[in-house]
């Protein structure tokens, strides 16, 4: 099993270093077939309309500032204050912004914010001597997906990635807690559901 998530995160680089070599960016494709990434030439396109960081743009796999932000994560569900990882959880302006539906902002206060708060707080009771927890590793799910545009989900492509797993240890003993789902968002993983 960690075999194969080292194979995956290994694929994943050498996509993105073939990606580099040939002034590519590896970007979402809305018409693409098999719903897999697709290279399309760097520049003026593959900014995002704000000039920002392409939106659709497949993010690294893990890198130092997305374990920070889980180091976060853990440092929330211990202290039983989900505030210390607002940094880690889908961005309200990116969900306004992506999300199909009648009301952007109450969706993602009751579907994303609202259910991260309580899904620390269960993880927190439901882990004994999570108090004394230190950060071990964090993996990337193995099947980072695309999403395609759908009506009354996201409106623009975006990646998704199910099953990550921060692994900390208490006592000595190692613990994980599974990250149920995440996705991407100008260059950086998100939680959209913890649990």
């Amino acid at each position: 099993m960690f075999r194969r998530g080292i194979l995956a995160i290994l694929a994943a680089c050498a996509l993105l270093s073939i990606a580099a070599c040939t002034d590519k960016s590896v970007t979402a494709a809305a018409d693409a077939g098999d719903g897999g990434p697709r290279v399309r030439d760097s520049g003026a396109d593959a900014a995002s309309a704000d000039g920002g960081i392409d939106d659709l743009a497949l993010p690294p796999p893990v890198n130092e500032e997305l374990l920070a932000r889980m180091r976060h994560l853990l440092e929330a569900v211990a202290q039983n204050n989900p505030d210390l990882a607002g940094d880690v959880v889908f961005p309200r302006d990116g969900y306004i912004a992506s999300r199909d539906t009648v009301d952007p902002q109450k969706a993602w206060e009751r579907r994303v914010s609202g259910l991260f708060k309580r899904h620390v707080e269960r993880t927190h009771k439901r882990t004994k001597g999570i108090e004394t927890a230190k950060f071990s590793a964090f993996e990337l799910g193995r099947s980072i997906q695309q999403l395609p545009p759908k009506k009354h989900d996201f409106k623009r492509p975006l990646w998704r990635v199910k099953h990550s797993k921060l692994s900390f240890t208490i006592d000595g003993k190692l613990h994980h807690v599974d990250i149920a789902e995440m996705t991407a968002w100008r260059g950086a993983w998100y939680i959209t559901r913890l649990r």
